[in-house]
């Protein structure tokens, strides 16, 4: 059963090459495999759809040239992103992420950030409860720093509602130097 179609007009229809047919046909295809998955009751996936609508708008802006508030962070400055649903252990939803470019700008979409969450695990980074600047109870918890989930993400991804608080200067240094001992060949222990 197909969930979604792609109707083309007869105007269109007469322009539309073998490549574009065969577009359409995988996209069809993909929504299928996506009301599967949804279906399934795998939690990961409850909330595909919300997901799904918003990346759809999200492309739609781009093709319709929508101007996006592009605003300039910066470094250390925490905020709350929707990382969407991703492949396998690859972070999926909504958390707060520290940003760690040093010198971005408003004519830059992307940006590299660093996800946070409240529980603790692989690689991950003890920041105390730096989350409770929000003023909120649901936020006054313990923080960690996912050292193995930096990523870079369109500016599209984060919450406009953003209060904007920063992580102080010494909890940097500190995740700096987890990174460089992550991400470096000569920081690995010998056995």
């Amino acid at each position: 059963m197909t969930i979604c179609k792609i109707k083309k007009t007869e105007e269109t229809t007469n322009e539309t090459n073998e490549n574009e047919m065969e577009q359409i046909r995988k996209i069809n295809i993909s929504c299928n495999n996506y009301k599967e998955v949804y279906i399934s009751g795998y939690n990961k996936f409850s909330k595909l759809g919300n997901w799904l609508e918003k990346e759809s708008l999200i492309f739609k802006n781009e093709v319709n040239n929508t101007i996006n508030n592009k605003p300039n962070f910066k470094r250390g400055e925490i905020i709350k992103v929707d990382f969407g649903i991703n492949m396998g252990s690859e972070l999926s939803n909504t958390h707060f992420a520290i940003v760690l470019n040093s010198d971005d700008n408003i004519n830059v979409d992307n940006i590299t950030v660093l996800p946070l969450t409240s529980k603790n695990g692989y690689k991950r980074l003890y920041l105390g409860n730096i989350l409770k600047k929000f003023n909120s109870n649901k936020y006054n918890k313990r923080t960690y720093a996912l050292i193995t989930q930096i990523t870079t993400i369109s500016k599209k991804k984060i919450f406009n509602d953003n209060i904007r608080c920063h992580c102080d200067s010494k909890k940097m240094e500190l995740i700096d130097k987890e990174i460089i001992n992550f991400l470096t060949y000569n920081n690995k222990k010998t056995e």
